[in-house]
């Protein structure tokens, strides 16, 4: 296969020689194209630990996609990652979805194949190396999705079977490859589900812990990092990527927002007020429930802190350690995160840290303001309704921690 030119792709074509490679996750990857012999373009991506290996494995791809149906149909024969890669993705990636729902999707995609980046997992019942014929019988789905139930729990399994539904049997049918869609009507097993040890977002911190995680974030030194010994990652890009996790942990105590409320903001969704207040302005399509609304820094530090980053010529509130120009990877960035979770565990011998991440502070800030706000105004700066602030984010501490601790927090 000969490098394509940089103008229209022709059939048998692919632009892998001049595509460029990205850092991806904990690796690198490449977004390539390649025309296949009907005419049809496909957009894979390719990933791999090394510039040489993502190459070499897209052009094992693309000789893959090459000699698939000559006649550029799929058949019941056609490999079924192939057809997820050409047609699957590209849809999820389509659709007008709420970015949280398509990074869920995308997960699914990846459980569907097999590939959950976790070594000891096996997903010994996956789609990977079946023909699409194999992959859309009953008994295949359901060995599949029930045992990403029990490996990744029940909620990643209905997420699997959703994008198994809409996003390869339904397109399968408008390709005449199987005449009825299995999914409608396949009942599933959950009962082996994988259980959450933890229920999260369900306890808070004492008033005493709550002050003490922020006098101890605040003070947290970003160059407090060790120098990497090999790899791609500099020391520099390593102190760039603690302060990030210290200033979202901040962000998160002082305001409630979920992770992706806060870390996927562009900094055109935020600004400083006359007080000197960081506000993030939430649109209804980045909410959970749909409803927009301003959540205001409640701590004057955490504002001036953030303020700063609206001038690091970011387009993102929160980017990329090593690409400004773009938003962190949600799973590369939540493990760094988890690991300052754990350094606070230990430090401040807080336990609670040790399992809860940044859901647990909406369950805080909602129970250190629960005799200090009113409830319609609690529910509007966490974004729920006034029944499920009260059963699953407010949690029974004492009043004078309640009092104390919000007056630390609001500054009075």
């Amino acid at each position: 296969m000969a490098r394509a030119a940089t103008t229209r792709l022709e059939p048998g074509e692919h632009s892998i020689d001049r595509a460029e490679i990205f850092p991806y996750r904990d690796g690198l990857a490449m977004r390539w194209s390649i025309r296949l012999p009907s005419g049809r373009l496909v957009r894979p991506l390719t990933q791999g630990p090394t510039k040489g290996k993502v190459r070499a494995r897209a052009k094992a791809k693309a000789a893959e996609l090459l000699a698939g149906p000559g006649d550029g149909t799929w058949k019941g024969t056609s490999d079924t990652l192939a057809y997820m890669e050409a047609v699957t993705l590209p849809m999820i990636e389509g659709v007008r979805l709420a970015d949280s729902t398509t990074r869920r999707y995308k997960l699914a995609y990846e459980l569907l194949r097999g590939s959950c980046g976790t070594e000891k997992c096996k997903h010994s019942h996956s789609l990977k190396g079946l023909s699409l014929r194999d992959a859309m019988r009953p008994r295949a789905l359901t060995s599949c999705l029930e045992e990403i139930a029990k490996l990744h729990g029940a909620v990643n399994a209905k997420h699997a079977k959703t994008v198994a539904k809409k996003y390869l049997a339904a397109p399968l049918r408008v390709d005449e490859v199987i005449e009825y869609n299995p999914l409608i009507e396949l009942d599933l097993d959950l009962s082996g589900a994988k259980k959450p040890a933890y229920s999260r977002g369900g306890r808070a911190l004492s008033g005493e812990q709550y002050r003490a995680a922020i006098e101890y974030l605040l003070a947290a030194d970003p160059e407090d990092v060790e120098n990497p010994k090999r790899g791609r990652w500099t020391r520099a890009q390593r102190v760039v990527e603690r302060a990030a996790c210290i200033d979202i942990v901040l962000a998160q105590a002082t305001t409630g927002l979920r992770t992706s409320e806060l870390c996927m903001r562009p900094i055109g969704d935020c600004h400083v007020d006359a007080s000197g207040t960081f506000i993030v302005e939430l649109s209804p399509e980045a909410t959970k429930t749909r409803t927009g609304r301003p959540v205001p820094v409640l701590a004057p530090e955490v504002s001036k802190r953030l303020a700063k980053r609206l001038d690091a010529g970011s387009p993102w509130l929160f980017p990329s350690p090593t690409d400004p120009a773009k938003v962190w990877d949600p799973r590369n960035r939540d493990r760094k995160l988890a690991a300052l979770y754990t350094e606070l565990a230990e430090k401040l011998d807080i336990e609670m840290f040790e399992h809860e991440r940044g859901h647990s502070w909406r369950t805080t800030n909602n129970t250190l303001l629960y005799d200090v706000l009113p409830e319609a105004t609690r529910t509007r700066l966490f974004g729920h309704t006034a029944a499920v602030n009260r059963q699953r984010y407010t949690a029974v501490t004492s009043t004078e921690a309640v009092v104390s601790a919000a007056a630390v927090l609001l500054k009075k």
